[in-house]
């Protein structure tokens, strides 16, 4: 009988403080938690598995589910696929996931039987709607054939995917692709930005048992902690308007749920056994589950990483980010309280 697994996402908005969640998950009795850097994006990524989800169960037609099927098996690849200097047939294949290795060399194997109960049907068949998926160049080399003589140089394969095939399929696929690697003791899986925090309830369907926790943090904090990184840092204008907007976007689905904590990061620092009880009532862990307090996570150090916007040089900044998003400021007082 296979093991049964929870599972659970810690996600954020970018340097919003997940990771010193991820240290405290790494505290826990039984909780298999991966390598700060490893971000599971297969459900998140374009023509992924929220992708199969809208052409299969939300808005399904032959067109959309056919397309989506074909453009899963593609981002299966590319996320697979592992590049080397020394084998050029490989550059073009990869983006740098390397999820079969990742996974024990399972990803390949468990991903075609994924595609395999999800599909009911399949044949060949001229479909003029594949042909907008392909590159220029297949595009050039189909016609080419075409033009020589060769009368199926248009044909593709096309798939039928019911949509009662979708949620079975795929919570069999995530439950053995994500314990692929873990180990025997393991009971909870950690996963680091596989559900989106604006809708998580999307993914959290896809697992029979899964729950999420998304952190968040005081805007003036965030644009500091940004600003070295250039694909993501933006002037204090320009930052306001991608925080408002994002914020908003998760405004939406804000409602209550025992699925998913939604927390402050200065509370996890400053209010940390407050927090700690309720992350632990959340998780429906007992305080001896935590058998490894402070080993990873010490709220003492991460002090440091509070109210860094008061030594960013050019203050000015800091002033408009606090003027536009004041009702994001955290506000702590010395009695403990605080808030977003």
């Amino acid at each position: 009988m296979p093991k049964h697994y929870k599972f659970l996402d810690l996600s954020g908005y970018a340097f919003t403080g997940k990771h010193a969640v991820i240290d405290l998950m790494r505290e826990f009795e039984g909780y298999h938690v991966p390598h700060f850097a490893f971000e599971f994006c297969l459900l998140r990524i374009q023509g992924g598995i929220l992708d199969l989800k809208t052409a299969l169960v939300d808005d399904w037609s032959p067109i959309r589910s056919d397309a989506a099927i074909r453009r899963f098996k593609k981002i299966v690849r590319r996320v697979g696929a592992k590049n080397s200097w020394l084998d050029p047939r490989t550059w073009s294949e990869g983006i740098g996931m390397n999820y079969d290795e990742y996974f024990n060399h399972r990803f390949f194997e468990l991903s075609d039987r994924y595609v395999a109960d999800l599909v009911d049907v399949s044949w060949r068949a001229a479909w003029p709607f594949a042909m907008a998926d392909w590159s220029s160049l297949e595009l050039f080399s189909r016609r080419l054939q075409r033009r020589l003589g060769r009368k199926d140089a248009y044909e593709v394969e096309m798939v039928l995917a019911p949509t009662e095939n979708f949620l079975p399929a795929t919570r069999r696929y995530l439950c053995d692709l994500l314990s692929s690697n873990v180990g025997a003791d393991t009971t909870t899986i950690v996963m680091h930005n596989a559900f989106e925090p604006f809708n998580p309830y999307r993914s959290l369907d896809l697992f029979e048992s899964a729950k999420c926790i998304i952190v968040d943090r005081d805007p003036r904090d965030n644009f500091v902690a940004m600003s070295p990184y250039k694909v993501l840092a933006l002037p204090a204008a320009e930052f306001v308007k991608r925080y408002r907007v994002y914020r908003l976007a998760a405004k939406r689905y804000l409602e209550p749920s025992n699925q998913i904590l939604r927390i402050q990061y200065e509370d996890l620092v400053l209010r940390y056994e407050e927090t700690l009880v309720r992350i632990l009532d959340f998780l429906g862990e007992s305080r001896s589950s935590h058998v490894r307090p402070q080993q990873f996570f010490n709220p003492t150090i991460s002090a440091k990483n509070i109210g860094i916007w008061k030594t960013y040089p050019d203050q000015a900044e800091i002033d408009q980010i606090a003027g536009a998003l004041s009702d994001f400021c955290y506000k702590h007082t010395p009695t403990g309280g605080g808030g977003a």
